[in-house]
């Protein structure tokens, strides 16, 4: 076993280097989407079924609005926006729903669409733990799902999805049925015993993942249905591993990005393919051909599969491997999964201006 192998299933090691055990809240995602199941809106706003549904969001937060979209973008008529800015964009205006997303209820470009919901008159429903996003809607009837406190957002989006997909439900918006909630729990139940730390590296996809990208850069590309959640890798490797990440989908990238792999830069990057079980025979073909194209050029090729028949299943799986492989990248690079001081640093300075 080579010495990065040891040192992913060293828990000592693990220790050492993940002082705010980050690995225990990994390992209790399936606990935190069990939990958040149950959780209930406080309020909701009296309102007609709207014509679009507009989720403010940022980061960690916004990721749950994509997998809310990515769930309801092949049976709801209805279609879902995910808006990462201030304000809010044009199609917010009579007749939209809007869902304001701030784990920490201070993220100011969330409040601000909130705002400008408000000056348009819309009906809002805020989720967060608290901040001032929870003492509006407290205070000023805005409707509210509260959830629990003391996570990154990165690491709470069994939290922030659930109860967002309860409230639009209990608004007449179905974005995913029971049964595939049911299904993508057992899916995430098996995961979080596949994944843990003490699952051996010759046992467990996430270590092996970040084991074939160690010091190189991950490009990470998904298809229609994965795209969304290959951008979740990209943003994980950078907060929690502190490294840069690409991230795409096919069939876009086969339109312009696959040009980049011809230069030598790409000999430093991993390419990870985000596959899904149920993707349409056209993209299964683009996915091969970009193998054959583009795997020679790379430092490595590693390709993950989703799990599960539902939409939910298979976007979930693939999100909670990519949270694992993301945290034993970090562990192979000597860097603390859970701090973020460079982030941290420009809500400090944005604060005081």
């Amino acid at each position: 076993m080579s010495e990065p192998a040891r040192l992913l299933d060293d828990r000592a090691a693990l220790t050492a280097i993940d002082p705010h055990r980050a690995c225990d809240v990994l390992a209790g995602f399936p606990a935190q989407c069990r939990a958040a199941v149950r959780i209930e809106p406080h309020m909701l706003p009296q309102t007609k079924r709207p014509r679009v549904v507009v989720i403010a969001g940022m980061g960690g937060s916004a990721a749950a609005g994509d997998l809310i979209a990515g769930c309801a973008a092949a049976h709801l008529e209805i279609p879902i926006v995910v808006h990462r800015g201030y304000g809010l964009p044009s199609v917010a205006w009579d007749d939209a729903l809007v869902v304001a997303v701030s784990y920490s209820g201070n993220t100011a470009e969330v409040l601000s669409a909130v705002a400008a919901a408000r000056s348009r008159r819309l009906p809002v429903v805020a989720v967060a733990s608290g901040g001032a996003l929870g003492g509006l809607a407290t205070h000023e009837g805005v409707g509210y799902v509260e959830v629990p406190a003391g996570l990154m957002p990165r690491m709470a989006l069994g939290y922030l999805f659930f109860p967002m997909a309860s409230a639009l439900r209990a608004l007449q918006i179905d974005v995913v049925r029971a049964d595939d909630i049911d299904e993508a729990l057992r899916e995430v139940d098996t995961l979080g015993r596949e994944l843990a730390p003490d699952r051996p590296v010759s046992a467990n996809e996430a270590k092996r993942v970040a084991l074939a990208i160690d010091r190189r850069w991950p490009a990470v590309y998904g298809g229609p249905v994965t795209g969304a959640v290959a951008y979740r890798w990209k943003t994980d490797f950078e907060e929690n591993a502190k490294t840069f990440a690409l991230a795409g989908a096919l069939p876009e990238m086969n339109h312009n990005t696959i040009e980049a792999w011809r230069t030598p830069l790409a000999r430093h990057l991993q390419l990870v393919l985000l596959r899904d079980a149920q993707e349409a025979p056209e993209i299964r073909r683009r996915f091969e051909l970009l193998q054959e194209l583009i795997g020679d050029a790379a430092g490595g090729v590693t390709t993950c599969w989703s799990r599960g028949q539902g939409v939910l299943a298979r976007l979930l799986s693939l999100t909670y491997l990519g949270q694992w492989a993301s945290y034993y990248l970090a562990i192979l690079h000597g860097v603390d999964p859970w701090t973020v001081p460079t982030l941290d640093e420009v809500k400090r300075r944005l604060q005081g201006s």
